[in-house]
């Protein structure tokens, strides 16, 4: 148990040290020297917990974004979901635009795509409730509406997220509730004998 507290704290302090760090540069500008000296660990223990610097980075996503959102008794609804990501991603806009701009938009994705891709399921399971489809139809549309939940947020935090989360959310759900719907609907009537 101590030792996993302590692993834990040690990982914290990096993580603590990277975001400030990327707050003052771009993310291919920071070394490992750096962050260990930031929050006073050796070198060999960073390599210990951590591949490299992107995998540190990996970390802070999935514990502060990831964890919350994989439980998703935390929200009521697919919307406080999302706004909850989007309210993180604000309120750390300084480290993410850095991230966004060092390691470019394609891995930017690779990184979010799993969050996005639980809000999705949350959508679609929600507004699928009483369609009968099978499963196959039904990630299709959950892989559709997450590329498009995920372009959408790029283009948000790209142009200085403007919109708040709310009117983003509602946005999203404005196009998504009827849009989904139908499209749930007819992969359910494709699928029905004749």
């Amino acid at each position: 148990m101590a030792q996993s507290v302590t692993t834990e704290l040690t990982k914290n302090l990096m993580a603590d040290s990277l975001k400030k760090l990327m707050a003052q540069k771009p993310l291919n500008k920071i070394s490992v020297r750096e962050i260990v000296e930031g929050c006073g660990v050796n070198r060999q223990t960073f390599y210990y917990h951590f591949q490299d610097i992107y995998d540190l980075l990996q970390w802070i996503i999935n514990q502060e974004i990831v964890s919350v959102l994989g439980n998703t008794e935390n929200f009521l609804t697919w919307q406080e979901a999302g706004i909850y990501l989007l309210k993180y991603l604000k309120k750390n806009s300084t480290i993410v635009l850095c991230a966004l701009n060092s390691m470019g938009r394609t891995a930017i994705k690779q990184l979010l795509f799993d969050d996005v891709l639980k809000v999705a399921t949350q959508i679609i399971t929600q507004i699928a409730s009483d369609i009968d489809v099978d499963e196959k139809s039904f990630n299709h549309v959950v892989h559709y509406y997450a590329v498009a939940f995920g372009a959408l947020l790029e283009d948000w935090l790209s142009n200085g997220m403007n919109n708040s989360p709310e009117e983003l959310i509602d946005i999203l759900d404005t196009i998504t509730s009827g849009t989904a719907r139908t499209a749930l609907e007819r992969f359910a009537a494709k699928s029905k004998p004749v």
